[in-house]
């Protein structure tokens, strides 16, 4: 159980609930919490601030339904069911290497997440490269450039920095940094390009996102095609990931 200590509206239908709750502010980046909403489901919704000090968490989601509508009219004091953190998250990069994180839409937050705990520990600058459908719904980019990150934005309309996608900017750092350490959450088409671009280099982790039933590894409803220990077969999600090597994925 955790209590709203904060809430922010940081773009159109998109809203951050910060709560206090010492056991979900030391989860690792990538991690999420599994909330109870309205209806039958919890809903997986990964962790954007992590403040081991202070004891607090926070989720950005946007809202797409009932229960996560039901989710953004919660007020500060309500205290919420909350589940984790669960999953595997991101592992920490070399610090002596450049490292790149790269999010399209909601797939932004647990980036932040992992910039606040890796920057200062980083010898190189590193870079966030951020793709949105349009200016306003660019997530938390002031918050990335606040920590120190060259930060590249990609809006699908061109209404804010680059217009397209994500890619181009990779490409561009890629082909700059060899040695590069890639760190991506967003649509699977965004990562399966992200995949594509990085050819066959090393540290590229891709974080999904996916629907879940039970988010515990018992339902099977949120499983993808995958590489295990036993070779090809399908991964949860939920227990396996969210956070994947690009090695231990394949898409279609």
């Amino acid at each position: 159980m955790a209590p709203i200590i904060k809430r922010k509206v940081p773009a159109p239908d998109h809203v951050e609930l910060w709560v206090h709750s010492p056991a979900l502010a030391g989860a690792t980046p990538g991690q999420f919490a599994h909330v109870v909403t309205q209806g039958m489901l919890r809903r997986p919704i990964s962790f954007s601030r992590l403040d081991v000090d202070t004891g607090n968490a926070a989720i950005l989601f946007q809202v797409v339904g009932t229960g996560t509508r039901w989710l953004a009219n919660q007020e500060v004091g309500t205290v919420l069911d909350i589940l984790g953190p669960l999953g595997r998250g991101f592992p920490v990069p070399d610090a002596h290497r450049p490292w790149c994180l790269v999010g399209g839409g909601v797939g932004i937050p647990p980036l932040l997440a992992a910039a606040s705990q890796w920057t200062g520990a980083a010898q190189t600058r590193p870079a966030a490269i951020l793709g949105a459908r349009s200016d306003s719904l660019v997530l938390l980019e002031e918050e990335f450039r606040q920590l120190g990150h060259e930060v590249w934005v990609t809006t699908d309309d061109g209404s804010r920095g680059t217009r397209g996608t994500v890619i181009g900017p990779l490409a561009r750092w890629l082909a700059k940094n060899p040695q590069g350490q890639v760190y991506a959450c967003g649509p699977t088409a965004m990562l399966s390009a992200v995949v594509a671009i990085s050819g066959q280099r090393g540290d590229v982790w891709l974080a999904l996102e996916q629907r879940m039933g039970c988010g515990v590894g018992a339902c099977l409803a949120c499983v993808v095609f995958g590489n295990g220990p036993e070779g090809p077969g399908y991964r949860r999600v939920c227990t396996d990931g969210p956070v994947f090597s690009r090695e231990e994925l394949i898409f279609p």
